[in-house]
């Protein structure tokens, strides 16, 4: 009898999901062999191959493979980003549909439909930004479970003891403290060097828009936090010609309260480094404190794309914990 409930019971279950295959960036573009050749192809590609923003160097947004349809089951149906279009005569107007681990886990398909193939190059040039949001939410999510699994202890047990929690990549292995501040870094001296900073700041009722606010509190820390190797020398906010930061703010809304996240570049002040940062800040109106957190890439000779956003993952991780007691 409790032989035949256990086979009942898994019969009731859901197959389990295959692991999701690919590497971090990477996105699989179907579309139907009678498009390959046209101005679609052509129109996906500028929402699949242009460059990053904010990086400071050429790099692609995606690392993009597109295939036919007839492929698709046999080799690629368990990748983790997938882009797929298609044209429907039926369609009344075109459709973005949303689907998550349909063949693996965590798995994305993003499903493009129109009634004419120039209905859907419309709508892929109309709706380019919120599919490479989609896309790119979804692969710094998977990326920030991954790290939730394996991260840097390290970092974790410093961050605790200012009441929060984070999982940055394992090879962030070198801390340095100060007031209300803390810095960890891959310290790999020169190249693919990754880095996170957490601090915080009096909230006096600023509103959590204010670029030009948050860009002077950034540079006030930074200077007083992570100086140069020579006397003269701090990290900065790159400015522009005219004199104006070099960022891209964007206001999100989250279930824990709007929060600002800001990608941009930095330089040292006085020197010739610099690379691309991506920083979270929220308004703890409880504590009546700005909180911030930062990830900052230096690598002058290599890829930075990838980089930043193993850290820009982990800062999606960050979560207020009860504060660990010193050591």
């Amino acid at each position: 009898m409790l032989a035949a409930l256990l086979l009942v019971a898994c019969k009731g279950e859901k197959p389990q999901l295959s692991d999701a295959k690919g590497t971090p960036s990477e996105l699989l573009v179907v579309i139907p062999s009678a498009l390959v050749d046209t101005d679609i192809a052509d129109t996906l590609q500028t929402i699949t191959d242009c460059d990053a923003p904010g990086l400071g160097s050429a790099e692609r947004i995606f690392r993009t493979m597109t295939i036919g349809e007839r492929g698709y089951e046999k080799v690629y149906r368990l990748m983790h980003s997938q882009l797929r279009v298609e044209i429907d005569p039926q369609q009344k107007e075109p459709t973005l549909g949303v689907a998550r681990d349909v063949s693996a886990r965590p798995q994305l398909q993003l499903m493009v439909r129109a009634a004419s193939k120039a209905q859907l190059g419309r709508f892929l040039s109309q709706d380019r930004e919120r599919i490479q949001r989609l896309i790119l939410d979804f692969q710094l999510d998977r990326q920030a479970q991954m790290l939730q699994r394996k991260h840097s202890r390290k970092v974790d047990q410093e961050l605790r003891r200012q009441g929060y929690s984070v999982a940055m990549p394992v090879d962030m292995k070198s801390t340095k403290r100060g007031k209300d501040f803390l810095w960890a870094s891959s310290n790999r001296g020169g190249d693919r060097d990754v880095n996170f900073l957490f601090y915080t700041l009096p909230w006096t009722g600023q509103d959590i828009r204010d670029v030009d606010g948050y860009v002077h509190w950034r540079d006030s820390v930074l200077r007083q936090n992570i100086p140069g190797a020579q006397e003269g020398q701090w990290m900065q906010t790159s400015r522009a010609d005219d004199g104006s930061p070099v960022v891209w703010p964007m206001l999100r809304r989250t279930d824990e309260g709007d929060l600002l996240e800001v990608h941009g570049l930095w330089d040292m002040h006085g020197g010739f480094m610099g690379g691309p940062f991506v920083a979270r800040m929220r308004i703890d109106t409880t504590e009546r404190k700005i909180v911030v957190s930062e990830g900052f890439v230096f690598s002058p000779n290599t890829a930075k794309r990838d980089l930043l956003r193993s850290v820009e993952a982990g800062l999606r991780t960050l979560k207020r914990v009860a504060p660990a007691k010193p050591v």
